[in-house]
This record gives structure tokens, sequence and C-alpha cells, in this order.
């Protein structure tokens, strides 16, 4: 399975899937002008990788700021997880917020009332 890998912008997240290295991080803004368009080859990679996960998968979100577009679009992301979840292989969450950011902690906290996968809300300092 060839890896994701795409470099972020002042507009798009930093995302790296490789499941090879163990790599599942998403990083940054998300302000696309077309999320679904953005996020339609994520959403098709999570997919070819639910039918062939890895035993463990842990994912690291580190969103600074993202629009209501994204949101959805990452929520379709979680419950990509979730389904891999589901299926019995181990799936960990972790949600980095700035201990400032009070939003971002929130948004993490809903999705971990929404998703059924472990959401570790994980604060850093700038």
């Amino acid at each position: 399975m060839e890896p994701i890998k795409l470099t972020g912008t002042s507009q798009y997240p930093t995302i790296t899937l490789d499941k090879d290295q163990g790599i599942f991080e998403f990083r940054g803004n998300s302000l696309p002008e077309d999320a679904k368009a953005f996020y339609d080859p994520i959403l098709n990679w999570l997919d070819e990788y639910a039918l062939n996960p890895n035993p463990e998968t842990l994912v690291r979100f580190k969103m600074i700021y993202y629009n209501t577009p994204s949101s959805k679009l990452l929520f379709q992301i979680m419950k990509r997880f979730e389904k891999i979840a589901l299926q019995g292989h181990k799936i960990q969450v972790i949600w980095m917020y700035n201990e400032d950011d009070i939003d971002i902690k929130d948004a993490g906290k809903d999705l971990a009332n929404h998703i059924k996968v472990p959401i570790k809300l994980e604060p850093y300092k700038e």
C-alpha cells in the first residue's frame, strides 16, 4: 500500500498515512475550499487500509484550526477508524490540543462521545 504524505500549508493539513511505518498523523490547519475533494483520497486510502489493517493502529491529530466542512470529513475519518476497531483491531486516537485552545479540546471531547474508539486528549504547550 502506497503511503500518503501531504505537506501542510496555511490552508491544508500535513497528513501522513503510512501503513508500513505505522504512522497515521493529521496536523495543522484544514481550510480547503473544497474539503470533500481534498479528503476523498484520504477516505479512499482508509477504506483500502481497513481491508488489511495493522494489528494495532495509533492515530495522532494535532489540529490547530479547521472549518465546518473539514470537521464533517474529520468525523468521517474517525468513523473509518471506528469501523476497523469494530472488526477487532486495536485502534487508539491521540487528540492533541494547545492547552490554551478550549475549542480544539472540546472538539476532541465531542468526537470521543460519538466514536467507539479510545480517544486520549493530550495537551501541549506552545
